[in-house]
């Protein structure tokens, strides 16, 4: 497959759990649902940036909340965990298209478009009931050298988006897009059709 190489802009990140990343990382799927931290301002989720790494954590994944075809993809996101005190970020991300869905309907007519299993989705969508639930549809692109970055205090919580300390003199990564044109666009126009 032919790649294009471009160079990750900005330092704004977002947080996702390691298996997602791992699914966003590997084309198995282009989109999240994001409702929100306790610590988001306004306990709302917002679309703050349109560009960001994501930053892959660890807590509050388990077996239960991702479907059992994709449990493999769990235990490797999980053994490759790094050190206490460590990130990797290998993946940065384009959000394509994004809709605060304020149904249901549409929510689980996404099914077969992710890894997150039924009871999870459902979770997402019940805490906070009178605010809409996110779907991100993202551009997911490969970083030719993995970020391997301190954990700082700034980094915690349960909040989407940190601000990643990089050193000042450090050019932006080269990266290239996970899946091809033509790949990506089967997957987006599927997740499209399923919000008509």
């Amino acid at each position: 497959m032919p790649t294009t190489l471009i160079r990750a802009e900005g330092t704004a990140a977002f947080k996702e759990w390691a298996v997602s990343c791992e699914a966003l990382g590997s084309g198995g799927q282009v989109m999240i649902f994001r409702k929100g931290g306790i610590r988001e301002k306004g306990r709302s989720f917002t679309l703050d940036h349109p560009a960001f790494f994501l930053y892959p954590t660890y807590e509050h994944q388990d077996a239960e909340s991702i479907k059992p075809a994709w449990h493999p993809l769990l235990e490797r996101a999980l053994k490759e965990k790094p050190d206490l005190g460590e990130v990797v970020v290998r993946h940065w991300a384009k959000v394509d298209e994004a809709w605060a869905l304020e149904s249901m309907d549409p929510v689980l007519a996404q099914a077969d478009q992710h890894i997150y299993s039924d009871q999870s989705v459902r979770e997402r969508w019940e805490w906070q009931p009178s605010k809409p639930l996110w779907l991100l549809l993202l551009r997911v692109y490969r970083l030719k050298e993995p970020l391997k970055l301190e954990v700082l205090e700034d980094y915690t919580g349960c909040r989407s988006w940190i601000d990643l300390s990089l050193p000042p003199a450090s050019e932006a990564p080269a990266c290239e897009p996970v899946l091809d044109d033509a790949a990506y666009a089967a997957k987006a126009a599927a997740v499209r059709a399923r919000l008509a």
